[in-house]
């Protein structure tokens, strides 16, 4: 669990993230950081990390995958957004949920071999990408933004209204879902449901609209069934409630970003040791937004240039019809990214999305937290914060870090400080993420101002990243990584005073440049320093956490502490671990998730 405060000012000793002359300055963390490299410093776990170059790629694996939550809208779904925007946008903006519906209009076709190298970088145990430059993820933002949810309002868990009208929408919504079953094998298809409802000027139009659009869209656990648990989902939005659709749309993401790591791994096992892995996987979430977060911020992946949008069109609509595009060598452009990444794009291009998130202005300013603030400045803070993220699935409960990502909202980084779960239950869970905020104000950094990192963190990750140069390979083996296989951060450049500054949006941010106490260019890595794994039985973590320490050494000198697999680390890494074991065994098959109703 966080503590209620989301971020901290203090000086620092900063470079950029791909390396310059170090400067102080006054920065802006997100709150948990850690001061000191031999701290309890949250690593991502190296359970199940990217494979070798020479590790096969996922389109020769063995194994089909299912992306039921890929939806390309037919034309006759088009024409009842289409029909039903004049009677009920008004309601849409209030409940929250315009964009998002407008988006479900926009055709966002696959690029599996994309999402496969993203797959490769994902890390389960922080629910964050792993490039050798930095961690990126999805965020609360993006699912904002680019999906158009919702991240304040009512639990998607939450019952239906009581009251008597309310109850009596619910029934005849169960009513039409039974009479369906029982004339198609009980199955309530989602082609039967539009025939059904389209345009029938029933007075549940509207609420069997909006099921239709969740169980297709936001929650598609099922690829023939229009799903119960989301009519009182569609009864509250149909009354302007507003619901946090985002943690719930992201959670699911998390999730099923998870169990595509697992059957790749799962698979390059089988693979390595001349097994069938042949077996098939249901991923259930809108994974088109993980597409299409990567071509917001990895330029040379883009299929073509966005488009530009209207202000009153969705920013999904910048890539909507975008054709696959031949990209070669996806994995050597993602690991050389750092330069290029886009960390913040949403507050950089022209159209509605700058426009809409208002509370990014031209300066840096501090905004006052309390109970009248705007839901804009609301839901900034939810993007920054710590939290529980709760989906519609059973036992779906995922932890978002953004202070591992905190260049994402413009916010400088440090060392990501370990984060207790709340996941004991789906309520406990869900007041963790609406607990009241501790910061009497809030700093905003300016729209085009860019982030820096601390120079123990520069340290950190570089050698952190030198010291897989010894890793596991997917049959379980240790081999020795040639110097091909690692792409370490980008040359430091000699910068002068005059180009290290970021421009007049960059107030409040004087550097003075300071002399380094360590060498950038040291080559050291863990395995020089002959690290082993020990548990201090002084700590009082022992019972939950791994370090990896050692003596002394070059480049730095000093004993250094790096944790391995993070404090109160969730059960899911071990499942997964032993769920690799068990498909490698063929004691057990997928898929791995199961149609709901």
């Amino acid at each position: 669990m966080a503590d209620n405060l989301v971020m901290e000012e203090r000086e620092e000793s900063m470079v950029s993230p791909t390396g310059s002359r170090p400067f102080l300055r006054s920065a802006h963390f997100l709150r948990p950081s850690v001061t000191s490299i031999a701290g309890p410093v949250a690593a991502p776990a190296p359970s199940l990390e990217s494979p070798t170059p020479s590790a096969a790629k996922p389109k020769e694996l063995s194994f089909k995958v299912n992306f039921l939550g890929w939806r390309i809208p037919q034309e006759k779904w088009k024409t009842w957004v289409d029909q039903m925007h004049s009677p009920h946008h008004s309601t849409w903006r209030k409940s929250g949920i315009y964009d998002a519906v407008v988006s479900s209009k926009c055709c966002i076709h696959r690029h599996q071999d994309l999402i496969f190298n993203l797959v490769d970088k994902w890390c389960p145990s922080t629910n964050t990408m792993v490039f050798p430059w930095g961690e990126a993820t999805l965020t609360l933002e993006d699912a904002a933004v680019l999906g158009g949810f919702s991240v304040l309002g009512q639990s998607v868990l939450a019952p239906s209204p009581e009251d008597g009208k309310s109850q009596e929408v619910m029934q005849k919504l169960l009513d039409a879902r039974s009479a369906i079953c029982k004339t198609n094998a009980g199955n309530a298809e989602p082609y039967m449901w539009i025939a059904e409802f389209m345009g029938s000027g029933s007075e549940i139009e509207h609420e069997a609209f909006l099921a239709y659009w969740l169980s297709r869209f936001v929650f598609p656990f099922s690829g023939k069934n229009i799903i119960r648990r989301v009519f009182p989902i569609s009864v509250r939005l149909a009354r302007g409630t507003k619901i946090a659709l985002g943690p719930a749309v992201l959670a699911g993401i998390y999730k099923s970003l998870t169990l595509l790591k697992v059957a790749v791994a799962a698979a390059r096992m089988a693979s390595a040791q001349s097994q069938d892995g042949d077996f098939k996987i249901l991923a259930s979430a809108p994974l088109a937004l993980v597409q299409v977060w990567a071509w917001e911020r990895f330029p040379s992946l883009r299929p073509r240039k966005p488009v530009c949008v209207g202000e009153n069109e969705p920013r999904l609509a910048r890539w909507s019809n975008s054709k696959k595009s031949n990209i070669e060598d996806i994995l050597v452009k993602i690991d050389s990214a750092g330069e290029e990444f886009q960390w913040r794009p949403y507050t950089t291009t022209a159209g509605n999305a700058v426009l809409k998130m208002n509370y990014y202005k031209d300066g840096e300013y501090w905004a006052v937290v309390g109970s009248d603030m705007d839901e804009d400045l609301e839901g900034m803070v939810r993007f920054l914060r710590a939290s529980e993220l709760v989906g519609l699935e059973e036992d779906c409960i995922e932890q978002y870090l953004p202070h591992r990502v905190a260049m994402q909202f413009g916010m400088d980084q440090d060392l990501p400080g370990h984060v207790l779960r709340v996941n004991a239950n789906a309520d406990v869970a869900w007041r963790d993420y609406i607990r009241p905020i501790g910061d009497a104000k809030i700093y905003v950094p300016p729209r085009l101002f860019e982030a820096d990192v601390t120079t123990r963190y520069f340290k950190w990750w570089r050698k952190m990243n030198l010291g897989r140069r010894k890793k596991n390979t997917w049959d379980g083996s240790v081999e020795e990584a040639t110097k091909d296989e690692f792409v370490p951060p980008p040359p430091v450049q000699s910068t002068s005073s005059s180009s290290n500054e970021k421009g007049s949006c960059n107030k409040g941010s004087k550097r003075k440049y300071v002399e380094s106490s360590w060498d950038y260019d040291s080559g050291d890595s863990l395995s020089d320093h002959g690290f082993e794994k020990t548990v201090p039985e002084s700590s009082s973590m022992a019972n939950h956490e791994t370090n990896w320490s050692g003596g002394g050494g070059g480049g730095g000198g000093g004993d250094m502490s790096f944790e391995a697999h993070g404090f109160g680390l969730e059960e899911r890494v071990k499942t997964i671990e032993k769920l690799c074991a068990l498909l490698k065994s063929g004691k057990i098959n997928l898929p791995l998730i199961q149609s709901v109703t």
